[in-house]
């Protein structure tokens, strides 16, 4: 049997499809629920031989969610932790927010000026970390939202693990029409291309999650890898701190906290134009071959089969009209296997072509203002290449 060309790439993206839906596929099995575990664990005595948690949570202008994040950090079933909020020099009513909650566990520091060389929010998390007493401490954004049992059960899942570092996607809340095309991507992205068991079994680097919105660690094991100032400069510091973990000989697990915290991460597609623009080139490392892939990658898997069926069509050719519908249905079907488990919106996996666009735009566009604009920019702070690229002192 003879083949054209196109026929050929088009087999080549099917099959590069049907891999990445069997990666999804170990992932969306494998993938360890925190609820589940703790539950699993014996509960009696409940509030006996607690571990101490620092909740801390660096702020910069959240007058619109942090009352109601800090809220739900103090209205824990746990009895042994504190809430620590740093103001990073806000200019909006966060502030003020901040001093009308009134609680004993609740303690309200005032950020310093930034110092040279740091990312704002890594110099927020330093600061507060410095201030925490727990000898377990969880990062949270200000727009991450715990449920009740979020550090009873995280408390319990990584003590069962014996991990160093739990870390995992809360449940994402969208609701604009380019929250729903664009956010769920993280997750597609994450697992469709990184088998997340080897990101708890090996050392290699280059197999790590971790996500800023929840981070919990042991305190030892923060403090062996340099707390934050081993990330001081790095945009993407989440993943970095994973990868200092591994390097440090730590245990690393990204689970599944669906049912344990939720966030909105951004309410408008400003927003997401600048949040995603900030962290994709450096994400990549900086680098112009790993843009290229991203833009390639998505291009040939997700937008060419489209084009593929409309000229299989015109020609009348029915295998290129078959291996393209195969093609566009595995990954919409990815897709949803991502919205039934982590509650994402189901409609918008069919409009995966919109999200793989989207995901183009922003990646050139990343790779555009850091390389030749003024640099990352975020929460009124300007990043420039030649900053967040230096190598940290150790």
């Amino acid at each position: 049997m003879n083949f054209s060309c196109i026929e050929i790439i088009n087999y080549f993206i099917l099959l590069t499809i049907i891999f990445l839906f069997t990666v999804n596929l170990i992932n969306i099995i494998t993938i360890k629920k925190i609820s589940r575990y703790s539950r699993s664990l014996n509960s009696s005595n409940r509030c006996e031989n607690q571990e101490y948690i620092s909740v801390l949570i660096p702020a910069r202008n959240e007058e619109r969610i942090i009352g109601r994040c800090v809220e739900s950090a103090l209205n824990q079933n746990y009895n042994n932790f504190e809430v620590i909020v740093l103001d990073d020099n806000s200019t909006d009513n966060t502030s003020k927010i901040l001093s009308e909650i009134r609680n004993n566990r609740l303690k309200i520091i005032k950020g310093k000026q930034i110092e040279d060389g740091w990312v704002g929010k890594n110099f927020a998390c330093k600061q507060l970390s410095e201030a925490a007493k727990g000898n377990y401490i969880l990062f949270i954004d200000a727009d991450t939202i715990l449920e009740k049992n979020a550090l009873e059960n995280s408390v319990k899942f990584i003590k069962s693990q014996n991990a160093d570092l739990v870390s995992f996607f809360p449940r994402q809340i969208t609701i604009s029409f380019w929250e729903k095309i664009i956010i769920p991507l993280l997750h597609f992205v994450v697992l469709t291309m990184l088998p997340l068991i080897l990101v708890e079994k090996t050392k290699r680097t280059s197999l790590t999650m971790a996500n800023g919105q929840f981070m919990l660690f042991r305190r030892t094991a923060y403090d062996k890898i340099g707390g934050h100032y081993s990330v001081k400069n790095r945009i993407v510091e989440d993943v970095w701190l994973g990868r200092k973990i591994k390097i440090s000989g730590g245990k690393l697990i990204f689970a599944d906290g669906t049912d344990i915290a939720y966030c909105r991460m951004y309410k408008n597609l400003n927003e997401i134009f600048e949040g995603f623009s900030k962290n994709i080139f450096p994400g990549l490392s900086f680098s112009t071959a790993g843009i290229i892939f991203v833009i390639t990658f998505f291009f040939f898997l997700y937008i060419i089969p489209y084009i593929m069926l409309i000229y299989g069509i015109i020609i009348n050719t029915g295998t290129l009209i078959l291996t393209s519908i195969i093609s566009i249905i595995l990954a919409i079907t990815i897709r949803i296997t991502h919205s039934l488990k982590f509650k994402l919106p189901l409609h918008s996996a069919f409009f995966h072509i919109i999200s793989s666009i989207s995901l183009i735009i922003l990646s050139i566009n990343s790779y555009r203002i850091i390389k030749f604009g003024s640099g990352a920019v975020w929460k009124e702070r300007k990043y420039p290449e030649t900053m967040i690229k230096q190598k940290i002192r150790e």
